[in-house]
């Protein structure tokens, strides 16, 4: 799967995003985040994003109100949001990286509209749970508040086009009230989001670009037209990080019995970078 779904606790949960996420790709003009949903736009949240409105409702309050929860007031503890990240494949992303203005341009407009549509299929389908007659109920969300967060390389700089989709943990239920998302949805059906964004992103490719593409596996296929050992320069070292990431996640979920927090994912994520960093060179000394 390249989509994989995070959950976001605790205290400055959003901070990440607006905070360390531009500096962790060395401020490479990254483009500002954008709102989606149809919660977003009863909020007032529309287009760019504003910094100080995503931390306030990831804080569960009414960026319109902001002394008003948007539900029940959250605990130093709880779930915050969720990131679904969306990931191209290494051959899309290679595209962009060596393509000119119009086909970069293209490239990134189709990889918007895959992940847009994505998102619209977990509004269309997200739920909240609340007590009816005493027995609770699982009933359709009425509208969700989506940030995206759009990136072009990777944590190795390899050229990598990916979003992240923060899903604040707050949906407005159909009786007005805004509650906390059913994140089952999202949280078991990672395949099923990760197959939606990669058929989206090759039927739009393949209409604005012409592109052909090899048979998917997993429902993930790479450009037909571009050579392995191209792939395989640019995706090397990021397979590496991604496998010393996992490991690091895996012992961290172990150990702790919890999924990090995100200022504890970007710790991970910056030593597995390290860690797999490529030593120096011995010097030669040349002879006289």
């Amino acid at each position: 799967m390249t989509v994989r779904v995070s959950t976001l606790k605790g205290l400055g949960a959003g901070r990440y995003y607006v905070e360390k996420l531009p500096r962790y790709y060395l401020d490479a003009h990254e483009p500002r985040g954008r709102w989606v949903g149809n919660g977003a736009l009863e909020l007032g949240l529309a287009g760019e994003l504003d910094d100080d409105d995503f931390l306030t409702i990831m804080d569960g309050r009414d960026p319109t109100r902001p002394n008003r929860n948007l539900g029940r007031e959250f605990g130093d503890t709880s779930v915050r949001g969720f990131d679904v990240t969306c990931s191209a494949p290494k051959s899309v992303s290679v595209l962009f990286a060596l393509g000119d203005d119009d086909v970069r341009q293209r490239v990134l407009e189709s990889h918007d509209r895959a992940v847009e549509a994505m998102v619209d299929w977990v509004e269309r389908h997200a739920h909240t749970r609340y007590r009816m007659g005493g027995e609770v109920a699982i009933v359709d969300a009425r509208g969700m508040v989506a940030a995206l967060f759009r990136q072009h390389t990777s944590r190795a700089l390899d050229p990598q086009i990916h979003t992240h989709v923060v899903i604040p943990n707050r949906v407005k239920s159909p009786d007005g009230r805004w509650l906390a998302l059913d994140a089952r949805l999202i949280k078991r059906d990672q395949r099923t989001l990760s197959a939606l964004y990669h058929a989206g992103l090759r039927a739009e490719l393949t209409q604005h670009l012409g592109v052909r593409w090899r048979t998917p596996e997993n429902g993930i296929a790479e450009m037909a037209d571009v050579p392995d050992v191209v792939l395989t320069e640019y995706s090397s070292r990021t397979d590496d990080i991604h496998r010393r990431i996992d490991a690091k996640l895996d012992r961290f979920v172990g150990t702790m019995d919890r999924d990090p927090t995100p200022r504890e994912r970007w710790q991970l994520e910056r030593e597995a970078v390290l860690d797999t960093r490529p030593g120096k060179e011995p010097k030669v000394n040349a002879a006289v």
